[in-house]
C-alpha cells in the first residue's frame, strides 16, 4: 500500500471513520489540484453536520486534508523536531486536552521548538474545520486525532503532508 493511501485510511480511521473507504480517493484529488480539489468542498443539497460527524452530504475528510495544507509547516516543524520521541507521551497529553487553558498550562513541558508549533497547528486547523459548520469543541478533537495519528509514523506523515500542501 502506498503512504498517501495508507496515512489517509489512518487519519480517517482516527478522526471520520464513516469516511475510510472514499479517504485515498479524496486525497488524490486533493492533492491533484484544481477542479478535483474544488468539487471535495461542494455541498450536496441541504446539509448539516450531526454529533458524530457528516449528516447528509458533507464529508469532513476534504476540510482536514485543507487544514493539514494550511498548517504544513508547523506541522512539519514538529515531525523533524529533534528528540521527538522524547516528548510524544507530553504530546499525546497535549493532544489529549481539549480545554485550551489546560492545554497552555501543559505547553509548560514541552519545549518551544514544540508547543509553538503545536499551538499554532490547533488553532489555524480549528480555524479550517470550523469552516465546514463543525462545533469548535468537534474541531479540537478532530485536530488532535489527526495529530496524534501523524505523530505515529513521522517519517511517512512527512512525506504525506508535503504532498497534500504542494502546489494548487
Amino acid at each position: 500500500m502506498d503512504i498517501m493511501k495508507e496515512i489517509s485510511i489512518k487519519i480517517a480511521e482516527a478522526a471520520v471513520p464513516d469516511e475510510v473507504d472514499l479517504a485515498p480517493i479524496m486525497t488524490d484529488a486533493f492533492v491533484q489540484g484544481g477542479k478535483e480539489k474544488k468539487d471535495l468542498f461542494i455541498k450536496q443539497g441541504d446539509t448539516e453536520l450531526g454529533a458524530f460527524g457528516p449528516v447528509g452530504g458533507i464529508v469532513l475528510f476534504p476540510w482536514i486534508l485543507q487544514g493539514i495544507a494550511a498548517t504544513a509547516p508547523f506541522i512539519l516543524q514538529v515531525l523533524r523536531a529533534e528528540q521527538l520521541e522524547k516528548y510524544l507521551s507530553i504530546i499525546n497529553g497535549f493532544l489529549g486536552v481539549c480545554e485550551k487553558l489546560k492545554r497552555k498550562e501543559s505547553t509548560n513541558q514541552l519545549p518551544d521548538h514544540l508547543s509553538a508549533p503545536l499551538n499554532k497547528v490547533l488553532d489555524t486547523f480549528s480555524s479550517e474545520l470550523k469552516a465546514s459548520g463543525l462545533p469548535e469543541e468537534q474541531c479540537e478533537r478532530v485536530v488532535s486525532n489527526v495529530l496524534l495519528t501523524l505523530l505515529k509514523d513521522p517519517s511517512g506523515s512527512f512525506v504525506f503532508v508535503e504532498k497534500v500542501s504542494g502546489p494548487e
